[in-house]
């Protein structure tokens, strides 16, 4: 059995970023669901490329790219 809600669980807000390496600039967005599922998780951030050649070293760099994204929506300026 298949079941789909009608009603939306959550939507997305969508980041641009870029990374300069090597003399390219490698474009990115950072997906950012905005909404708690039932349970009362948080839904995970993502990082997607604009293009597929990458090179690894940078894609490497996903991890860090996504904490400072987590860094700096939640400072909220009073340091």
């Amino acid at each position: 059995m298949i079941s789909i809600n009608k009603i939306p669980s959550f939507t997305e807000v969508w980041y641009e970023g870029s990374i300069d390496h090597d003399g390219e600039t490698h474009r990115f967005w950072i997906v950012h669901p905005v909404g708690v599922d039932p349970h009362g998780y948080e839904y995970e951030v993502e990082l997607r490329w604009f293009f597929q050649r990458v090179p690894m070293e940078v894609r490497a760099m996903m991890p860090t790219i996504i904490e400072l994204f987590k860094k700096a929506i939640n400072d909220t300026g009073t340091e």
